[in-house]
Parts: structure tokens; sequence; C-alpha cells
């Protein structure tokens, strides 16, 4: 089985090195791997610093360096990543991040053991917590398509494209390409492919470093009108596919949470269009939750009017706002057989 791992290179002279040592350290003994590098017209000297390493390199893995024409952006980079890519199965790893040693004999591993699993995860350190992501002591297989969707919805773990083992042909057959030209693209696309899954693989050991880089355009403190266009376009995917009755308020709160991103950074956004559609959605979402009888929901949800927005003001309500979310979860859900 070949493995392709794509890694997207734009503006990352300072970790790349990082990364492609923690991919060419890997053990490659019984394994088939490419990596395929995107130059995303990076302006500095990242691609130097990644032919310098390729050059000086005797092992077994392959290596093929793409660029595009102009600066396209990280969801063209990890496509074009898919759509050269030769491998049974691809894993995304940004370049800013990186592989910790044996991880991928790991998940490889576990994946012949679970040959139907349609994606295997292993666990993620962060840097910026000092943690891990997953508090988990041994694999769990999670199966069914309403349950990985559940566990998608409720779990709070990075929703990102990165550290996960998916079989190239189902991305291609499915049509599992990032939405060009926004921010947080990880988010439609993670959304629109758990429709599509019935099973997850979970390892308990951490694979993937993460590192919290405070100068990527995605971690920018300042909001713009491309974060919250990026914010308006994601949320129509998730408005635009349902999940499971079942589901009404983990996917109700999911949706909310990132509707609540666009609302709280829109006061630095100086276009009418992309406001105008942002408050529609907030409409749109806010009349179905009530339609559907769901006061309590709604009741959470007036978090995106004001005067009630002006509680996120409060540092101490920002800190126990997790902690809200899950106690209307919780108290939603108890009432949930009245609207079977």
């Amino acid at each position: 089985m070949k493995l392709s791992i794509v890694i997207p290179v734009y503006n990352v002279e300072q970790y790349i090195k990082r990364c492609i040592d923690s991919i060419i350290s890997q053990e490659t003994t019984g394994l088939d791997i490419e990596c395929i590098f995107v130059d995303d017209c990076t302006p500095d000297m990242s691609m130097d610093i990644v032919k310098n390493l390729l050059d000086n390199y005797h092992g077994s893995m392959q290596f093929t360096l793409l660029k595009h024409d102009q600066n396209k952006g990280l969801s063209e980079a990890r496509n074009t990543g898919i759509k050269n890519a030769r491998g049974d199965s691809i894993l995304f790893v940004d370049s800013d991040d990186y592989l910790t040693p044996n991880s991928i004999s790991y998940m490889m591993a576990a994946k012949a053991q679970y040959p139907d699993a349609d994606i295997v995860m292993g666990n993620v350190y962060e840097h910026r917590y000092k943690k891990n992501q997953y508090n988990i002591k041994e694999t769990q297989y999670i199966t069914g398509g309403t349950n990985v969707r559940r566990w998608m919805l409720t779990n709070e773990f990075a929703i990102s494209a990165w550290n996960k083992i998916f079989n190239r042909q189902f991305l291609l057959d499915n049509n599992l390409f990032f939405e060009p030209g926004i921010l947080y693209e990880d988010i439609p696309w993670t959304y629109k492919l758990y429709t599509k899954i019935s099973s997850i693989l979970l390892l308990p050991n951490v694979t993937y470093g993460y590192w919290f880089n405070e100068h990527s355009i995605s971690s920018s403190s300042q909001p713009s009108d491309k974060a919250v266009r990026s914010f308006v376009t994601g949320c129509q995917t998730l408005l635009d596919i349902p999940y499971e009755r079942d589901l009404y308020v983990q996917r109700s709160l999911f949706i909310f949470r990132w509707l609540l991103n666009g609302i709280n950074a829109r006061k630095n956004c100086s276009s009418p269009e992309i406001l105008q559609k942002l408050y529609s959605q907030r409409s749109q979402f806010m009349s179905k939750t009530i339609s559907d009888f769901r006061l309590i929901l709604a009741s959470f949800f007036l978090l995106m009017y004001q005067p009630f927005n002006k509680a996120f003001h409060l540092r101490f309500f920002r800190h126990h706002y997790n902690r809200l979310s899950k106690a209307v979860e919780c108290c939603a859900q108890f009432f949930n057989f009245l609207h079977k």
C-alpha cells in the first residue's frame, strides 16, 4: 500500500526543516511512501531549505516538488496534492507542524489491522496548551455513520485535515476537494467528509505535533473581510448539508459555533455584501430553530444578537462558555423526545 504525504509550502522557513526532518526520519521498512511538496509561490527561502534537505537524503522515500504559477492558498495546494498523488492513501501534513517518531508505521499498521476504517487518526500534541488533544487510553473503532457524525459534532477536537489517513480514491469518488479562496477551509470540508464515512479509527499514541503559528493568516487576531467571508462560505455549507434528525441538537450547536465566530469577527468587516449574507444566514438559522419549536436552543442562540452578544466582553463568560454550551446540549437533548 503506497502512502502519499501532501505538504503545502508557503512562508514557513522557520518551521519547514523540523517538518521535513520529522518525515524523513520515519521508520519506512515495508512501507512505500511518497512526499509531495506543493510550493504555493512562497516568497521566502522555504523551498531552498526543502531542496537542500532532499539533496542530502539517502533513503527509500520518493519526493515530488510541485509549484503553482501563482499563490492560490492552502485549499488549492492540498487539492493539487490530491490530484497528483499516486498512493492508495493520503496524509496531509502542514509545514509548520511535524510527525512524531514512527507515527507513519504506527498508523499504517493500524490501518492494515482495520482495513474498513474510512479514517485513521492518532493523538495530537498541542504545543500552545502543552497537552494531548485526546484523553484516550486505548484504540477506539467507531462504526455506523450516525455514531461517527455524533462523535465529530460533540467532541472538542481540531477540525483539521492533517494527522488523518484517508483513502485517496474515496476522496476522488466523493469529490472531496477543499473550497478555494477561504480561510478555515477544514471546517466545511470536514463537515462534508463526515456525511460520507461510516467508520473512524482513533489511536491513543501521539502521532502529530501541532504548532500554533501566530503569524499564519488564519491565526491573525485582526478580523478582515476575508475572515468573515470565509465564515459565511463555511457556514453556508453547514446549513446546506443536513445530518440525521437524531443529531439535530448537536448539529445546531456546531453550526451556531461557527456562525457566532462570524458574528464576533464582523466588527472589522468593511463589505456590506458580506455582512448582509452573514445576517441572512443568522436569520435563516434562527427562524428554522424557532419553527422547529427548539426553544431551549433558540434562547441560547440569542447570543448572536445584541445586547446578549455583549456577554463575550466578559472574561468570566468566555471562560465558562464551553460548559454553558454543554449544559444547553444536555437540556435540549432531555426534551428531544418531544420532537420524535
